[in-house]
């Protein structure tokens, strides 16, 4: 580990004057308003294991038999598009399947891990999935995410299912019920699916108007889920319970997009067929772009600003809001999802309000810790503000920290904390890779 002074001895140029620059800048006066509903609760735990971490905070929300029945069918969504701190740490997941798993009075239900890497038709052989963690395993002899399905299957047989989603564009099956099979449903208006789609607001050239889509997937024991609508038997749809747990990673994401937490983990559930850029296409069904393109040009904001958040948000309340939003940040990447520099902070939190969950881990966790303006989700200017706003408006979520409520636990000292105290410093881990340094100090500049 390099010290943060022989970090600036490496690039004395460049490293001075991003210090500069960030004293003169200074931070707006101007803050972002308040959006959506008024008033959610994160739960956290920080200083302990990833898992007891994870542990912890179940239990504050009132342990895991309270928030889980014995016949749920529980879909996890970890972010696997990447690896090291870009993906949920391993402990952390592995520890919440053991618990639900093994809560008092019996589980006879189902674990679902699902993604979409959008990497082609076989994902199981790429990123999250394949490459060996550098960092945030923490689970000895467990390297990446496939070793980690493979011991959950291993140990509790059918009950622990992988769903790879596919494309459509990469061989995956487009379904218009889960009649057809597992696949992807595309809300388009065609084939007797509603048309689900949320526009710019711009016309003539700028306008974009992006479509909802949803995955059906079977489980190892067979069962068909519908992720809008359920469990579907015998021809028709049933009431048995299904709960959806968004399992995010804090990371650094982009000039466009500032971060990666729970909200941008929605793009993983959603078919990106097209491409990710609409001047190369991004059309998932005809005139209709895909989640990625709808937002983003390629290197540069879209037409409007904080697009990506009013179609994420869209989707919760049309499609399917979640049961649960965890975010673990053992480690947080600063400029990069898997490169160094990174933070390691030891925080897991969780809420049933995912733009209330990112809000307090950019505001608290990654923001303090990089200091770069893209993160801070209080500057009306950053990207983060942006989206994050904009999923509040569509999804009727909570953007504003005074409505927040905090339970926060501190594994090291045994206690709650107090709601003063709340930033995280986490200790630095820089590296030597010119390369991810300059591209840290780039971000600190501009």
């Amino acid at each position: 580990m390099t010290t943060r002074r022989a970090f600036l001895r490496s690039l004395p140029t460049l490293g001075a004057a991003a210090l500069a620059a960030c004293k003169r800048k200074g931070r707006s006066a101007a803050r972002v308003r308040k959006s959506g509903r008024q008033g959610a609760t994160v739960y956290r735990a920080l200083n302990g294991s990833p898992a007891d971490n994870l542990e912890k905070v179940l239990s504050l929300m009132g342990g895991v038999e309270s928030l889980f029945g014995p016949d749920d069918i529980v879909i996890l969504k970890p972010n696997l598009q990447w690896f090291n701190q870009g993906a949920p740490n391993i402990a952390a997941m592995d520890r919440l399947v053991a618990v639900i798993m093994e809560r008092k009075g019996g589980f006879r239900g189902e674990v679902v891990m699902a993604e979409n890497i959008h990497r082609g038709p076989k994902p199981w052989e790429k990123e999250g999935w394949a490459i060996p963690f550098a960092r945030n395993s923490d689970l000895p002899g467990i390297p990446h995410y496939g070793g980690l399905a493979a011991r959950l299957r291993q140990t509790y047989g059918d009950r622990f299912s992988v769903s790879h989603l596919v494309d459509i564009g990469s061989g995956g099956n487009r379904v218009h019920s889960p009649a057809e099979g597992p696949g992807y449903i595309v809300c388009d208006g065609t084939g007797g699916v509603p048309l689900l789609s949320v526009d710019n607001g711009l016309a003539g050239a700028n306008r974009r108007e992006v479509v909802m889509s949803y995955p059906v997937l079977r489980t190892d024991r067979g069962t068909l889920v519908d992720y809008r609508w359920g469990v579907w038997e015998k021809g028709a749809y049933t009431d048995r319970p299904v709960k959806f747990v968004n399992c995010a990673a804090l990371n650094h994401h982009s000039s466009f997009c500032g971060v990666t937490g729970s909200v941008k983990n929605y793009l993983g559930v959603s078919d990106l067929s097209g491409g990710s850029d609409p001047a190369r296409n991004g059309r998932l069904s005809g005139s209709y772009f895909n989640f990625h393109s709808f937002a983003f040009d390629w290197n540069k904001k879209g037409p409007v600003p904080g697009m990506i958040g009013a179609e994420v948000g869209f989707f919760l309340k049309a499609v399917r809001r979640p049961f649960l939003n965890i975010t673990t940040a053992e480690y947080c990447g600063l400029s990069d999802r898997t490169e160094l520099p990174v933070a390691r902070t030891r925080v897991v939190a969780a809420s049933a309000d995912p733009v209330a969950l990112d809000l307090h881990m950019t505001k608290y966790i990654l923001h303090p810790n990089s200091r770069i303006s893209v993160h801070d989700p209080e500057d009306p200017g950053s990207p983060t503000a942006q989206y994050l706003e904009r999923c509040a408006e569509y999804g009727d979520y909570c953007f504003d920290d005074a409505g927040i409520e905090v339970s926060s636990y501190d594994l090291s000292t045994r206690a709650l904390q107090n709601n003063d105290d709340l930033a995280v410093l986490g200790d630095k881990e820089w590296g030597i890779n010119p390369r991810s340094l300059l591209k840290y100090a780039y971000f600190r500049v501009f």
